[in-house]
């Protein structure tokens, strides 16, 4: 009977890059150097109208004070307004790195949840303690893919959410352990806890908890991004017309452009900013700006920041109303295909640029075609982290390679076994046992294999984060949020300052898709159905053998 060790009675893990090549080697001269990534091709000489949104997008903000503003706001709001025990705020202060874009609050169990592109949960917590395997099947594994579209849930889409399910999560951790000394705990939901976390958050936008105090001093809580201005200049002189559409109010939009433009001091700020930009939508409360046609829109008096009524604005020519001043309030679609002009006659001559999953690129991109950029500052570190761990990546592969190979020879041992019923039938009947003890070996073989390459699979996740791993993946397949990217996103890129290092005219290409079948020679069925050669025949009348291990020798 032939060996089961691949390659002449070597063991698996001898076949595998080593651990000293995992620790010694790296791709740390490899890193993101600001690339836009293609979905969909786009060619910019069909767009006409280039568009903006300002938070997260123009304006990056820093986690680790802006982010903390909000948290430390909402708690008290939570205590203040909502009769919350003034005990949580002793609870941890915000972590900034603890969760990641594209997870899932469960509103109804308490549970936040990171599914991968066929809308499986693959990963569960309750509060913040980690549900077993079998927990999260139990929960989960009946739920129909279209419930994650409910009431039920919420989508974290945004990195204005993450401080949301910070707290959310620690709130829902409090009312297990201490519902029973808090009266006002044990009547609250964790679905009304959602709702009091989101209520909290929006008090402190509206009421200047967070908005003062990054006008005070923006340097602190927006990031310094170069380029910005010079892009956005270079996009007007090549004779498209550039929007800005904000959910923000003028107030704040004049406090952050200004500071993107070079004036962050209270006394140095002015209007000059609007020069930028062909048209100002503000208060634009994005996604219903998108796909509701009723919503009013209103003109805005920059110097007095008031509003007046815009009863005409679908009937004026648009160099009418622009030329009374081109900033704007609420509105909808239909206000702003009016107000781009008589050049604008479709929606896939607007490029918009977002950070928002569903409120800027889906809305945007299903509703009114829309070509769509989508801004993850995350992508600089997946990718840095990818190149970085690209040795730990290939000795993931050549483990997949060996449990392909495995997973062949214990299925055609398994096909001869059952085939052989009878000594009459099968000329090899009489080494059955001999299959069997073989077959054994194997499936020992192929458990080892599989324990291995979870557990660098594992150790390869948590390099980018170390519960939540990939934001674009989980385990091997894509995750919900790059199913949405890939989607709806035709560009994506980590900053928006990326797009002034191309030209205006630039042509972005996407690669090829790729289906199974177009590997066909790299899927493992048809290597198992190469492996039983040209006749199952013969199987029957010959000792099987198994061929050496595809996988190479990193000595060789």
């Amino acid at each position: 009977m032939a060996s089961s060790q691949p390659g002449g009675g070597m063991r698996p893990e001898d076949l595998l890059t080593s651990e000293t090549t995992l620790k010694g080697a790296s791709s740390q001269s490899q890193k993101y150097n600001g690339e836009i990534f293609c979905n969909r091709a786009l060619n910019m000489k069909n767009i006409g109208f280039v568009g903006f949104d300002m938070d997260y997008t123009l304006a990056q903000y820093i986690p680790e004070t802006f982010e903390i503003l909000a948290h430390r706001g909402a708690m008290a709001k939570l205590v203040e307004s909502m009769q919350y025990p003034a005990e949580i705020l002793k609870l941890a202060d915000y972590d900034p790195t603890y969760f990641q874009r594209g997870l899932i609050i469960d509103k109804v169990r308490g549970n936040i949840i990171k599914m991968d592109r066929h809308s499986y949960v693959k990963i569960a917590f309750h509060g913040n303690k980690m549900l077993e395997r079998e927990q999260r099947l139990r929960i989960y594994g009946n739920v129909m893919q279209k419930s994650y579209s409910s009431q039920d849930y919420a989508n974290i889409d945004t990195l204005f959410s993450l401080p949301d399910a910070f707290m959310y999560a620690q709130l829902v951790d409090f009312k297990d352990e201490h519902e029973d000394k808090f009266p006002v705990l044990k009547q609250k939901s964790y679905d009304q806890i959602y709702k009091d976390v989101r209520r909290s958050v929006d008090l402190c936008h509206r009421d200047g908890v967070i908005k003062d105090r990054v006008s005070e001093d923006p340097a602190k809580y927006i990031q310094s991004e170069p380029g910005i201005v010079d892009m956005l200049k270079r996009l007007r002189l090549s004779g498209r017309k550039v929007f800005l559409l904000t959910n923000s109010l003028f107030e704040f939009t004049n406090v952050v452009m200004n500071h993107i433009y070079g004036n962050s001091d209270p006394e140095s700020r002015t209007l000059e900013w609007l020069e930028l930009f062909d048209l100002v939508i503000v208060g634009a409360c994005k996604p219903g700006f998108l796909d509701d046609p009723q919503l009013s829109l209103f003109r805005v008096h920059p110097e007095s920041d008031k509003l007046s009524n815009m009863d005409n604005a679908l009937f004026d020519p648009a160099e009418v109303s622009l030329a009374k001043g081109k900033v704007f309030q609420g509105g909808n679609y239909n206000h702003l295909h009016h107000l781009l002009g008589k050049g604008f006659f479709a929606g896939p001559q607007i490029m918009y640029v977002g950070d928002h999953m569903f409120s800027d690129v889906i809305r945007g991109k299903r509703s009114l075609g829309w070509r769509t950029m989508l801004v993850v500052p995350e992508l600089a570190h997946e990718v840095d982290v990818w190149l970085d761990q690209s040795i730990r990546h290939r000795r993931i592969e050549e483990l997949g390679e060996l449990r392909n190979e495995l997973d062949e020879w214990v299925d055609r041992l398994s096909l001869l076994i059952v085939s052989c019923s009878n000594e009459e039938e099968c000329a090899v009947y009489d080494k059955i046992d001999e299959m069997r003890a073989e077959l054994s070996k194997a499936r020992e073989e192929l458990k080892a294999v599989k324990e291995s390459y979870s557990e660098d699979l594992r150790l390869f996740h948590e390099a980018f984060h170390p519960v939540w791993g990939q934001i674009f993946k989980v385990g091997y397949q894509n995750s919900r949020f790059a199913q949405q990217v890939e989607n709806y996103a035709c560009l994506y890129t980590s900053k928006v300052s990326n797009f002034g290092m191309v030209s205006p005219e630039m042509i972005f290409r996407t690669q090829a898709d790729v289906m199974p079948h177009d590997q066909l020679e790299d899927t493992p069925i048809r290597r198992l159905l190469k492996a039983r050669g040209d006749s199952f025949v013969r199987s029957l009348t010959e000792m099987p053998t198994r061929s050496p291990s595809p996988i190479r020798n990193p000595s060789q």
